[in-house]
């Protein structure tokens, strides 16, 4: 079967998976034992998270390890962990530089759900709904400022450019996606360019901070870099695809949350370049009655299967994933770099 063919689906669970047993760059570490090996980093990086979130603002401490406490797997965290080890770094910056970028992307989230008036992130009520919008974002305005104090404090210009130019690409991505809200005109290109800043900036910056703190070489950073930005796509497409066909109580948000914030993904963008004009108009009708557009969720995924959208979008995820593990081909084979094989097919095969 050539790589192009290969079929990708979800099954009962709502998880992405490739049905192809004979993958040559599969790996034969898995995504658990990258989680059991490392558990111990993981729940320090935790113990360092909460710590950090003591301050003489009790506030503070309520929402931010309210939001800390909802779940994710510090996908963060680990890549910067994973990537230091695989340039030969073992100390406690990691550790460190883990719970910035956490924090970060936990910024990110508490101001993410004001903008978009979400109420289920992770099956729980968002921050803003039990503190109020002002709450949600000072206390996001601290993460950020927390994280970038913490930093300073491991004294290298190079963690700082590399968290200054994330964050700032970040921010680039949310006001990008602001303005498009309800566009079915927004292109694949720049669909693609909203996602490289919003969600893959972070995890590609997350792996150039292990290769910073091992003193890579040019080459070894920037394959890292390529890495976590490859894998960073492949989390959004399939995140993406997951709002339309997951298991809504094991996805922990409810279906179709991206049409009621008005939130122009892939897998539409192809629906609608496919489509008939009356296919067309229905799609627009959702955005146009974002109420009632989970109740016809039914219909845009018949639509999604008969034109191939999701196949589409999947297939995109999972070529994004063999070019990221190709990345990594500068370094000599090693069980860390199977690790990081192994992340980077998990963010196409995850559950929630």
């Amino acid at each position: 079967m050539s790589q192009a063919a290969m079929p990708v689906h979800l099954d009962k669970t709502g998880a992405l998976y490739l049905s192809c047993p004979h993958d040559s760059m599969a790996t034969a570490i898995t995504i658990q034992d990258v989680w059991t090996r490392h558990r111990e980093d993981l729940r320090r990086v935790e113990e360092q998270m909460t710590g950090f979130l003591s301050t003489r603002v009790p506030l503070i401490g309520q929402v931010g390890g309210y939001i800390l406490q909802g779940g994710g797997k510090r996908l963060r965290p680990l890549l910067v962990i994973l990537s230091a080890r695989l340039c030969g770094h073992d100390g406690p910056a990691a550790l460190l530089l883990g719970s910035v970028v956490e924090f970060i992307h936990t910024a990110s989230l508490l101001h993410d759900d004001v903008v978009d008036e979400a109420s289920v992130r992770r099956g729980r009520a968002v921050a803003h709904t039990i503190w109020g919008n002002p709450a949600s974002i000072l206390v996001g305005d601290y993460l950020y400022s927390k994280a970038l104090l913490l930093a300073v404090g491991l004294k290298n210009q190079r963690v700082m450019d590399t968290l200054a130019e994330a964050t700032t690409t970040m921010s680039e991505g949310e006001v990008m996606e602001l303005l498009r809200v309800a566009d079915l005109g927004l292109s694949e290109e720049d669909y693609f360019k909203i996602v490289d800043a919003k969600t893959a900036a972070l995890i590609s910056a997350s792996c150039r901070l292990g290769a910073i703190l091992g003193s890579a070489g040019g080459e070894q950073e920037e394959a890292l870099a390529a890495f976590g930005r490859k894998i960073g796509l492949a989390f959004q497409l399939a995140d993406d695809v997951l709002d339309y066909m997951a298991d809504s109580e094991k996805f922990g948000k409810a279906l179709g949350k991206d049409i009621m914030e008005g939130k122009v993904t892939l897998p539409l963008i192809h629906l609608v370049a496919h489509s008939s004009p009356e296919e067309a108009a229905a799609v627009k009708a959702l955005f146009d009655d974002p109420d009632s557009a989970q109740g016809r969720l039914s219909s845009v995924g018949t639509r999604m299967r008969r034109h191939g959208s999701m196949d589409y979008v999947l297939e995109k995820a999972r070529r994004s994933v063999a070019e990221a593990k190709e990345a990594l081909a500068v370094f000599p084979p090693s069980e860390t770099r199977e690790e990081l094989g192994a992340v980077a097919e998990y963010v196409i095969g995850r559950e929630w």
